[in-house]
């Protein structure tokens, strides 16, 4: 009896040292695992982070501060206005604001800088390399703007050349028995381009929750395209009114091709103006050179005589 009570007074104190001692270990081991997962996952960013390019590492921090700086002390006008036109471009190449301000100073620096040795080493004025530099610095705000036009023309060509065929097949998906948003995605998925892009972000506006109307007049203003605003406001204004969206979509249609046809017409009738200039200009002076020249060397022969 002695020796179970002895026992029963060892187990217990075992439990209790195990247990008060054990679950302060246990914490301690508890965190120096969780320290030492976080000494390698910042060993592992480190590593990646030099493994990078220099450009990543050094460059572009530089540059995204000058960019903050230069958005900093920018007037909010002249920033939405550049936005608006990144929007309405297409987000070209992925790049947001901030990069488009660093494509500006990557170029303006490196004219810069190349216009400085260039002048140093060729003896320049300071006056001659000076306006050089302006030149440069005004290049480099408008490349990319100009860029950004270019891209803006591309783009909306090819949503207004895509719209009557992605029209017809919003109307037959429609008299089809499929709705809107199930023709929407119809043309998604069977005719890939800008505009089944924009379609697309319609979709997924509507899915989180923002209203048809709202989501098809924020896609008329990203794509700033007259015929694609006029085809948005009569399928808002047939949804208001409840008429039949198919004979909507087949009207527009029609009305879609019409205006292609006539723009292929209007090209056209300007053709023979444009071939004018560079007939005047190299073909005209060729055909007087060979009809006439002959001609002219037989009388300044004559005459030399």
């Amino acid at each position: 009896m002695m020796a179970l009570v002895l026992l029963m007074v060892f187990l217990s104190t075992y439990l209790l040292v195990y247990t008060l001692f054990g679950g302060f270990f246990r914490k301690k081991q508890i965190i120096l695992i969780r320290l030492d997962k976080i000494s390698k996952e910042t060993q592992k960013d480190m590593d990646s982070e030099l493994n990078q390019p220099i450009f990543v590492r050094v460059v572009q921090p530089i540059l995204s501060s000058l960019s903050r700086t230069v958005l900093k002390y920018t007037p909010k006008e002249i920033i939405l206005n550049f936005e608006r036109k990144i929007v309405i471009a297409g987000k070209p190449f992925n790049l947001s604001v901030n990069d488009w301000i660093n494509m500006q100073l990557i170029i303006m620096a490196s004219l810069s800088v190349i216009t400085a040795v260039v002048g140093y080493f060729k003896s320049f004025e300071i006056k001659t390399t000076v306006t050089l530099m302006l030149i440069e610095v005004v290049m480099a705000i408008l490349l990319p703007r100009l860029i950004l036009n270019r891209k803006t023309l591309e783009r909306q060509r090819e949503i207004r050349n895509s719209m009557p065929d992605v029209l017809d097949l919003l109307t037959v998906s429609v008299e089809a028995g499929l709705g809107f948003d199930g023709a929407l995605a119809k043309v998604i998925d069977k005719m890939p381009g800008a505009l089944a892009n924009e379609f697309e972000n319609v979709l997924q506006e509507i899915k989180v929750g923002k209203q048809k109307k709202d989501a098809l007049k924020d896609m008329a203003q990203r794509v700033n395209l007259a015929d694609l605003t006029t085809f948005i406001g009569s399928i808002i204004q047939a949804d208001q009114l409840g008429v039949s969206i198919g004979n909507v979509l087949r009207i527009q249609s029609e009305q879609m091709r019409q205006k292609r046809r006539q723009r292929a017409q209007e090209k056209a009738m300007k053709a023979p103006v444009k071939m004018l200039i560079p007939m005047v200009l190299f073909i005209f002076p060729t055909l007087f050179s060979v009809l006439i020249g002959p001609v002219l060397i037989k009388v300044i022969d004559e005459f030399s005589k």
